[in-house]
């Protein structure tokens, strides 16, 4: 069976605040106190992440990539964690990409 598959561009760009208050308390807080705010690719790709859509974030190098999709997973864990719902199981599997790994 064929399925078209579409290639839509994020549009909005969120603010920290509006980032800020969909993220659990305890994640909101180190990330506010570690780095202040977000950056562009970040407040664009977070809340999508956090909905659960599928997301190709492309930005320069250092832009925050990784970042971004660690955050909504560390935040989706804590969240489990506090109600006490966190399995030992896997819960995320990232792939990185191989220039990424020669910086790392």
């Amino acid at each position: 069976m064929d399925s078209e598959k579409n290639i839509t561009f994020v549009e909005k760009s969120y603010s920290d605040n509006e980032i800020f208050s969909k993220l659990h308390p305890l994640t909101a807080k180190w990330f506010k106190q570690k780095f202040g705010g977000f950056t562009p690719s970040q407040k664009a790709a977070l809340i999508p992440i956090q909905h659960r859509k599928n997301i190709l974030v492309s930005s320069p190098t250092g832009s925050g990539k990784t970042l971004c999709g660690f955050t909504s997973i560390l935040d989706y864990l804590v969240t489990l964690d506090q109600k006490k719902e966190l399995e030992a199981k896997v819960y995320c599997v990232y792939v990185s990409p191989l220039k990424a790994l020669g910086n790392d």
